[in-house]
């Protein structure tokens, strides 16, 4: 079989057992998953303009400033307009949101420890070094 058939075949399969993984790992999450991606992306970029968070997470304008009015009231994050683009609106984490941001990894991490602890310790190496490769080559299609 072509590589690209294989692929096409893998990627549904793939997607869902890690939608499945997604929400078992993200248990207990205040937050939608995509609300914990822009303040995730927000805090490893420490500030980011709203457009350019549009782009960073493929949504339109409107509902990047939606989901930042959301953040807003929750306290995790706060704009300033860019004193030397006033058109321009940058987006910062609290120190609320900062401390959520390590809460959550730290939940996270612990959500994967208990369901990889499933695996064998042999079929959690080869987990590993199969996200390894996947991050090396998605990479390079960037």
């Amino acid at each position: 079989m072509e590589q690209i058939e294989r692929i096409a075949q893998l990627y549904p399969v793939i997607m869902r057992v890690m939608g499945r993984i997604r929400s078992v790992v993200h248990e207990g999450m205040d937050l939608t998953y995509n609300q914990y991606k822009m303040l995730l992306t927000i805090y490893d970029k420490g500030n980011c303009p709203l457009n350019l968070l549009a782009r960073e997470l493929q949504i339109a304008m409107s509902s990047a400033s939606e989901m930042v009015d959301r953040l807003v009231n929750l306290g995790f994050v706060y704009r300033m307009v860019d004193e030397e683009n006033r058109r321009q609106v940058v987006i910062y984490t609290t120190e609320r949101g900062e401390e959520l941001i390590r809460e959550l990894r730290r939940g996270i991490v612990e959500n994967y420890r208990l369901l990889l602890a499933r695996l064998s310790e042999h079929d959690r190496e080869r987990l590993v070094q199969a996200f390894e490769t996947l991050a090396e080559v998605l990479g390079k299609l960037e």
